[in-house]
């Protein structure tokens, strides 16, 4: 992009010069004319001297000011590739200058022009009584032939430069259509002033070469020479009329067909992707309004196959915040261990039971039957859930799963790496529970009875997966812990009385060194055969 930037400074840097070198070439152009077919013809006064100089000089002097009110008005775009400013884009002031520069480029030159002939006048002020009309077109209107001649010149030569080298750098990364401070030359305007550079202004100065000439000329002494004369202005006037004809004519054919491509672009960027253009013609126009049918409706199709996509994609994400949900209502009914597994694989190996060594709680609330006669089903079913609720959160912090409910009990089981962690974490989440009931229980004095929850623990080896039930109507699955451990838990569980926590040998071998426990002595339970010692758990040591 640097190195753009300074050949941009070079190409603008001519811009001035070029305005110089084009004023100059059209006064030698002038002067050409001067002495080639006039100036035998002209008077003494012609020789006219402007502060003592030859009137050539100091027009050419006057070359210099479109010269540097060029180079003034082209400053900010010279000065943009080495300002140091970090920013790509040339600063608004200066791509303004930049879009506009053909134009006003043009319009200094006509400037000066129109100052020549000024001066012109001017120099002629003591001498008009003796102008014939031949000299009145000789002095005032060659330069204004001449003027416009150069300014065309200017105006198509910045324009070809700008094009070429300048615009595409400079308006790479910054849109000025349509801002009000651009002045937008048309491609009519511009044919316009072709022609008149090549046809009209150079046949304009043949008819006023014949005119002059044909002044000085006695018709009845020289007829012959008169009607060559003639001839020559009819044929100058003629050809620059025609010329005009047919550049109306080129300009409409190629401008009606762009203008038509312009507004169905504007249709087009406002969102119509239907509009075409008719195909008016085989050449270049034609290719290019072929190609824009061909865009648009490529355009189209792919923004229908594109909102194909979106309402396919918006079915898609409907499916996905529907099974989101379901997947949510589910999380409620599923252990977070067999919610886990599945979401890493839903044909997770781990999902078939296999021994591992787990913990497993067994909680009962003591006298449910009595309590269910006592209250509604609803107000015990709400302060069930109440309790049970705020248990919750000790026992996903300490790694336990609910693995089964009843109307008065829940399963628990702990898994973790080490059987001491994990026989130490249900230990722990008992002793909260009992110290949450306890809490609750105060709380809810006199609204209802207070809840009694009495607690087993037992740790070992246990067949840990899923159980699938399979039939006819359909296969379920349910996820459990089955095993010696899980009925001892359930039958310490049974045995626990007044909110008493009972454990295992077991789990009293793991975790002994970190409760207070209670030696309860041997006991017999019921479907286990043989005589089990047990520990009621009394505080965290």
């Amino acid at each position: 992009m640097n190195g753009q930037k300074g050949k941009i400074r070079a190409w603008v840097g001519l811009l001035p010069a070029g305005v110089l070198v084009a004023n100059l070439f059209a006064l030698g152009l002038l002067y050409a004319y001067t002495h080639l077919n006039l100036r035998p013809f002209l008077p003494a006064h012609d020789t006219v001297r402007i502060l003592g100089q030859p009137m050539v000089g100091f027009i050419a002097l006057l070359f210099f000011l479109p010269t540097a009110a060029s180079l003034i008005f082209l400053w900010p775009v010279f000065q943009w590739p080495v300002s140091g400013e970090s920013r790509a884009d040339i600063p608004l002031r200066g791509a303004k200058r930049a879009a506009n520069a053909p134009v006003t480029l043009g319009i200094f030159t006509a400037a000066v022009w129109a100052l020549i002939g000024v001066v012109t006048l001017l120099r002629l002020r003591f001498t008009v009584s003796n102008l014939t009309p031949g000299l009145w077109a000789h002095f005032f209107i060659r330069p204004i032939l001449t003027g416009l001649i150069a300014t065309t010149g200017v105006y198509f030569a910045a324009e070809f430069i700008c094009r070429w080298k300048v615009w595409p750098v400079i308006f790479a990364n910054r849109t000025v259509a349509g801002d009000p401070g651009i002045w937008r030359i048309g491609l009519l305007h511009r044919l316009i002033m072709f022609w008149a550079t090549i046809g009209f202004l150079p046949l304009s100065a043949l008819a006023l070469i014949a005119y002059v000439r044909l002044e000085a000329i006695a018709a009845a002494a020289d007829p012959v020479h008169t009607r060559v004369m003639y001839a020559i202005i009819l044929i100058g006037f003629s050809a620059a009329l025609g010329g005009a004809c047919l550049a109306w004519v080129l300009a409409r054919t190629m401008v009606d067909p762009l203008r038509r491509l312009e507004h169905a672009m504007e249709d087009v960027r406002g969102g119509d992707l239907d509009v075409r253009v008719a195909v008016g013609s085989h050449d270049e126009i034609g290719a290019l309004e072929l190609g824009f049918n061909e865009m648009t409706e490529r355009i189209a199709q792919s923004y229908q196959a594109l909102e194909t996509k979106n309402r396919e994609l918006a079915d898609a994400l409907d499916k996905v915040a529907y099974l989101e949900a379901v997947k949510r209502g589910l999380d409620r009914f599923v252990p977070d261990t067999v919610r886990r597994l599945i979401e890493e694989n839903p044909k997770s190996p781990a999902l078939h039971k296999s021994v591992k060594d787990v913990t497993v709680l067994f909680l009962d609330i003591q006298g449910y039957t009595v309590l269910s006669e006592q209250l509604p089903p609803a107000l015990l079913n709400e302060i069930v859930e109440n309790y049970f609720s705020m248990y919750l959160a000790d026992i996903r912090a300490a790694g336990g799963d609910i693995n089964e409910t009843a109307g008065d009990g829940l399963m628990m089981i702990f898994q973790d790496r080490s059987p001491l962690q994990h026989a130490a974490s249900a230990v722990r989440v008992a002793l909260a529970i009992r110290e949450i009931t306890t809490a609750n229980n105060l709380q809810g004095s006199g609204k209802h009875p207070a809840l009694v929850i009495n607690m087993g623990i037992a740790s070992g080896e246990c067949d840990v997966g899923s159980t699938k039930f399979r039939a006819v109507a359909g296969e379920r699955w349910t996820f459990t812990a089955s095993g010696p451990s899980t009925n001892l838990a359930a039958r310490l569980g049974d045995l626990a009385r007044d909110g008493q926590i009972l454990v295992g040998p077991e789990t009293v071998r793991r975790v002994q060194d970190r409760f207070l426990l209670r030696p309860i002595g041997t006991v017999e339970l019921k479907n286990i055969g043989y005589p089990i010692d047990v520990w009621e758990v009394k505080a965290a040591m």
